[in-house]
């Protein structure tokens, strides 16, 4: 049966072809990163500052607008790099958090870093939903649009999450204080990796990615990656408060 030209451009859109051979490819880029970010923390940062993990995120942020995995326009990958870029200053930069609860505090009285960053993570992420939305209702014309806001957040709570990493030495401590809880920790955590691996073979075959872009499944196996860096800043949170 004869396809018209719009028939056939639709289809190619919704379905990435030979998405079986960009899945291995892409699994072993989602390896890479864990690797590196991983392998990170075993490098003494001079300083307080977890600079060799806050370089290590930095890259995979930026590797991630390069192979951009979602359609919009070069404003929506801008947007997408100034999230990450402020969330990782919120690293090092002390959020205003008033008085944080004696478990979230330093013996000094100021807020763990953990701590400071969950509370510009959660302005960030107010931020990222109405900027997304009046983004999308500005558009004259509003084809597609809830694919483009899916798109425009998902996109940005990655590169907002990617930070966590930052937070992995400082949970690795923890993990070492109490065996048990440090035993089912990372078996939570190694069980959500896995699951999230599985999920991502599956949005690389379901992609509908910016044609103009090269290899975008790369992004897409660093999209993983980066919202797991949620559950280390979540988990170092958590666990600060069970051993206090």
């Amino acid at each position: 049966m004869r396809r018209f030209p719009t028939e056939r451009l639709y289809m190619s859109e919704i379905t990435q072809p030979n998405w079986k051979n960009k899945a291995l490819g892409m699994l072993l880029i989602q390896f890479t990163a864990y690797a590196l970010l991983i392998a990170a923390t075993a490098i003494p940062s001079p300083g307080p500052l977890p600079a060799i993990p806050l370089i290590i995120s930095a890259l995979v942020l930026s590797q991630f607008v390069l192979f951009w995995p979602f359609r919009g326009t070069t404003l929506d990958r801008a947007a997408t790099l100034v999230f990450g870029v402020v969330s990782l200053i919120f690293v090092v930069v002390p959020f205003p958090s008033g008085k944080a609860p004696a478990d979230q505090s330093t013996p000094d009285g100021n807020a763990l870093p953990w701590y400071s960053w969950a509370l510009a993570v959660g302005l960030l992420l107010v931020v990222l939903v109405i900027l997304s939305f009046a983004r999308q209702m500005a558009r004259e014309n509003r084809s597609h649009l809830i694919r483009a806001l899916s798109h425009a957040t998902t996109s940005g709570v990655a590169a907002i999450a990617v930070a966590g990493w930052c937070f992995l030495p400082n949970l690795g401590a923890l993990l070492l204080r109490d065996s048990l809880v440090g035993t089912v920790t990372i078996v939570v955590m190694v069980a959500l990796a896995l699951a999230l691996a599985v999920a991502s073979t599956l949005w690389v075959r379901d992609a509908d990615p910016d044609p103009t872009i090269r290899h975008p499944w790369i992004g897409t196996g660093l999209l993983p990656v980066m919202l797991m860096g949620v559950t280390i800043a979540a988990a170092t949170l958590l666990l600060t408060r069970i051993l206090a």
